[in-house]
């Protein structure tokens, strides 16, 4: 369930070297500070997080997921920067970056160094862990990855990582992008045992349907920006981008055995608005799933309706079809 909000005010100065935003004619700067204010302030959600399987000795133990950055402009630069300092202050044992750092190629080559920069400053006790989304792929995957590990984080391509901690172990699992024909849950899972504990990284929440066979503890996703708007007790008018359903645009939601938080990310894509659905920075505090927790069994008749072999829609794979990057 999601406990304290606050909100993190941007720097009042631009960055070093970026140069001064323009300002808007002085009458409409009321309604920019008003439009401004739906996509800068950062809310902060604290989430406990159910894990299938998580041993007693983890319990507790905090990690914070941001997502969804699109670095385009020097504001997003801006809005990540804030971001950080929120993570930081609370010194979580683990970060997550659930993928699309920057929209395109042209953007990802102008703010490549900076975002680097800013994530390097991410300080958590066990780590830095990422996974690379559509955008990304459709960028430089390649590059953004190297960046990405310069900053110091772990680019988990379909592939995972072991992590011993108070005499327990704990596997985070990176399955990489859907929409781009890469993501591959088994060879992420290659080298986890059948009584491994899990933390899956993914960046869109459609992959939960070609992974739940797996066991995944838990995932966490990105992808959706929360749906852009949302009306109180209904979500998003929007109509749906996910195989999975709406329900899981942002928040966390039970699926099959386990439980996906989606988080709303910190960027915007195309239409520069937010309604009702803050950029956000998620706060995890792992739990131990009990057997009465709703994730424990509920939505287990999804696994009739999935088709055994992973064929993402036709609509979404004709806005994947190029490749023109080599895998990470």
């Amino acid at each position: 369930m999601i406990g304290q909000s606050v909100t993190a005010p941007l720097p009042a100065e631009p960055l070093p070297g970026n140069r001064p935003l323009a300002k808007p004619p002085l009458p409409l700067r009321p309604l920019h500070r008003l439009w401004r204010r739906t996509i800068d302030d950062i809310e902060f959600s604290r989430i406990r997080l159910p894990v299938r399987a998580l041993p007693a000795a983890l319990e507790g133990m905090t990690a914070c997921q941001i997502s969804d950055f699109h670095v385009d402009r020097d504001e997003d630069l801006e809005r990540l920067c804030a971001a950080v300092e929120l993570i930081n202050a609370e010194n979580p044992d683990f970060v997550f970056l659930t993928g699309d750092y920057f929209s395109g190629r042209e953007t990802m080559t102008r703010y490549l160094a900076a975002t680097r920069d800013a994530l390097a400053r991410l300080s958590p006790r066990l780590g830095v862990f990422a996974v690379t989304g559509n955008h990304d792929h459709w960028a430089s995957v390649d590059r953004i990855a190297v960046a990405l590990e310069q900053a110091g984080a772990v680019v988990l391509a379909n592939s995972s990582r072991r992590i011993s901690v108070h005499g327990e172990q704990l596997v985070i699992v990176g399955i990489d992008d859907l929409w781009s024909h890469r993501a591959e849950p088994g060879r992420a899972f290659s080298n986890v045992g059948p009584n491994d504990c899990t933390l899956v990284l993914a960046h869109n929440p459609d992959t939960a349907l070609y992974a739940h066979h797996l066991r995944p503890g838990a995932m966490l996703c990105g992808h959706t920006h929360g749906g852009v708007v949302r009306i109180p007790l209904y979500g998003s008018p929007l109509r749906s981008i996910l195989r999975i359903g709406k329900r899981f645009y942002a928040g966390l939601n039970p699926y099959a055995g386990f439980y996906i938080y989606t988080n709303r990310g910190l960027g915007t894509f195309l239409v520069r608005i937010r309604i009702n659905c803050r950029p956000e920075v998620s706060c995890f505090s792992l739990a131990t799933m009990a057997e009465n927790e709703p994730g424990a069994d509920s939505y287990a008749h999804k696994r009739k309706t999935v088709a055994l072999k992973p064929r993402p829609h036709r609509r979404l794979a004709r806005r994947a079809r190029p490749r023109r990057f080599a895998r990470p």
